[in-house]
């Protein structure tokens, strides 16, 4: 990989990578350790994808599956993203924010992952499947699912 594409690469999706590193892993540390390991599986990759989508998509698969790596190595697979941090999307820092965040905690880690591929990132049903290794029907599923949750969730709160 040529330098001048590397630096492109980190400049456009260093960002939304450590983000969701940062929301998976819930340590800014931790965060900063898996961002530079999937930068420098990609310094070492032979040839990355062309297009930017498809560069996007193959990022967060690296950096999904980097992060699954940590959480072997540190013995805290169980789960993964036990409660979705306050301090770190909020309205005041995400004024983005159409729900309450913290309501992500009560879900399944997959769940959680595609509800912020697809909500935060925009991500398709179908991207997201591709970098989550499932197919897309299991994507809609779970989505929805999740998505049940948390409307029950936040009408038990009266949200």
């Amino acid at each position: 990989m040529k330098e001048r594409e590397f630096k492109a690469l980190y400049n456009d999706f260093g960002r939304k990578l450590y983000n969701f590193i940062l929301w998976l892993t819930q340590n800014r540390s931790a965060s900063d350790d898996i961002l530079q390991n999937v930068f420098i599986k990609v310094w070492n990759c032979y040839k990355a994808p062309s297009n930017s989508d498809e560069q996007q998509k193959w990022l967060f698969a690296i950096a999904r599956n980097a992060s699954l790596d940590y959480f072997r190595k540190t013995a805290r697979i169980s789960r993964t993203c036990t409660r979705f941090r306050q301090e770190y999307y909020s309205p005041a820092i995400d004024p983005d924010a159409s729900f309450t965040w913290q309501e992500l905690g009560n879900l399944e880690e997959k769940e959680q992952s595609i509800l912020y591929l697809h909500i935060k990132i925009g991500y398709t049903y179908k991207e997201i499947a591709d970098i989550l290794s499932l197919n897309e029907s299991q994507v809609r599923v779970k989505a929805f699912r999740a998505l049940k949750k948390l409307r029950n969730c936040l009408e038990k709160k009266e949200i």
